[in-house]
């Protein structure tokens, strides 16, 4: 989970200003319940396991998080489910804290924050499901054995896939109608909508910027410096890092990376068609820059679709602008079960739950719900329609979106490098001034460079 924000990463990278952070809530024991040391409670004279879940903070998931607990604790009467809130600004810490003293919680999805699912299976947290798997499962038989085979590490399994978040262009249809301009396009193999292209929309969709009470910015993005070079066909590392979790010597000054960090700059400083720093740590307060209806184009991934529905808007998605060499995020998250946990086989049946596409089944009604793009094939045929019934959108139309950001496609940065937590706010820290045009491409990527290696990850 935003997400992978998130699955909730910032414009222009500057700073992680609209992660999700709400107050730590978490929910105890029954009332009368006594607390064993082997992890199991007594209830009514006999004991019962019990099992710990922790899940990032997120209002949009409450709901389906309490439902979840009672209907398997209904199913399963020997298990309590433990669920365990944690704000996403404080989740990696939190985690690693709690993995460290011995006292992981027995299922999470470890692509809840920045760190990622790399991070947690380097420190070896997480438990080996080959077993579980090869038993077999009836909720996983059609879910894509690609997506399973994300989590596979030398031949073993470490994670069930929950979503299957990609990128999108969302679009104000109400920004879009005053400025009398036609909605961009789902088709990502059309070449005519490319970055200049966006611009140019851009600047008609921006005007009074400068004006906090009636400003309104073209465009805007929650991507990461690193995101931003794949959109151009670059990269910030080295295809290695990706496939042993190590960020090794960063790649930094190639001429595409420096095109496109400039044409980001450029955005901000001399078209004004996006919001600075400032402005984003502004609209901070209000909460998702997207969601202030001040912002005609914003590239994020796809937990806006259940995010978005609070808008007093119209809105839409579309394909990212078309450059050679494009790629885009995408946020497959997991569940894992903690490679301590005292009872893996109720946690196994929890994951099984959570992972349940049948109708009522917690996939399902992940979905439905919450909002958030199913992992299992069986649910996209119900998924198009009802996003496209909700968006105001063909289905089909819904569909190609989709599909052509999956064809375009790479998983997500801290998924795959270790640490990215720490690589992230280095590079935040390093460019800042660059957003703020006062320094050069140039002079920012040797900044972090120097900042990257003094960080000693390269092991």
């Amino acid at each position: 989970m935003k997400n992978l924000i998130t699955k909730n990463r910032l414009v222009m990278s500057a700073l992680l200003l609209f992660s999700l952070s709400t107050t730590l809530s978490a929910c105890g024991g029954e009332a009368g319940s006594k607390n064993n040391s082997n992890g199991g409670v007594k209830n009514n004279g006999k004991d019962k396991v019990e099992i710990v879940w922790v899940m990032a903070a997120d209002p949009d998931k409450k709901a389906w998080q309490d439902a979840m607990v009672s209907t398997f604790e209904e199913s399963h009467p020997n298990v309590k489910v433990r669920l365990e809130n944690i704000p996403y600004d404080q989740f990696d810490q939190k985690l690693t804290t709690l993995i460290a003293s011995g006292n992981a919680p027995d299922v999470w999805n470890p692509n809840q924050a920045d760190s990622g699912f790399a991070t947690y299976m380097k420190m070896g947290a997480l438990k080996d499901l080959t077993p579980y798997i090869e038993k077999g499962a009836p909720e996983l038989d059609t879910m894509d054995p690609n997506l399973l085979d994300i989590y596979k590490i030398n031949g073993k399994n470490y994670g069930v896939p929950l979503v299957s978040n990609a990128t999108y262009l969302y679009y104000n249809k109400d920004l879009f109608d005053a400025a009398g301009l036609s909605y961009p396009t789902t088709d990502w193999d059309d070449k005519s909508w490319n970055f200049d292209a966006m611009l140019e929309t851009a600047q008609k969709l921006s005007h009074d910027v400068g004006d906090a009470r009636k400003q309104v910015f073209g465009f805007s993005s929650a991507l990461s410096a690193n995101a931003m070079t794949w959109l151009f066909g670059g990269d910030l590392f080295k295809p290695e890092a990706y496939t042993s979790g190590v960020m090794g010597e960063p790649d930094l000054m190639k001429p595409i990376n420096v095109e496109a960090l400039q044409f980001n700059v450029d955005l901000i400083n001399k078209y004004k068609v996006a919001p600075d720093a400032e402005t984003v740590a502004a609209s901070a307060q209000l909460g998702d820059p997207f969601l202030t209806g001040k912002v005609g184009m914003y590239i994020s991934g796809g937990w806006g679709l259940g995010s978005y529905k609070q808008a007093d808007f119209k809105w839409g998605v579309a394909a990212v602008p078309y450059h050679e060499g494009r790629k885009v995020t995408l946020y497959v998250d997991p569940w894992s079960i903690s490679a301590t946990s005292k009872h893996p086989d109720e946690a196994w049946e929890f994951v099984r739950h959570l992972a349940n596409p049948a109708e009522g089944g917690g996939a399902y009604r992940y979905m439905n719900e919450v909002g958030r793009t199913p992992a299992d094939a069986s649910l996209f045929k119900l998924w198009y329609d009802k996003m496209g019934a909700e968006i105001g959108m063909d289905p089909e139309a819904f569909k190609q979106v989709h599909e052509g950001s999956i064809k375009y496609g790479r998983e997500a940065e801290n998924h795959l490098i270790v640490k990215f937590n720490t690589v992230l706010e280095t590079m935040n820290q390093s460019l800042y001034l660059v957003w703020g045009g006062k320094k050069s491409i140039a002079d920012g990527l040797k900044v972090l460079n120097d900042n990257l290696l003094s960080l000693n990850l390269n092991q």
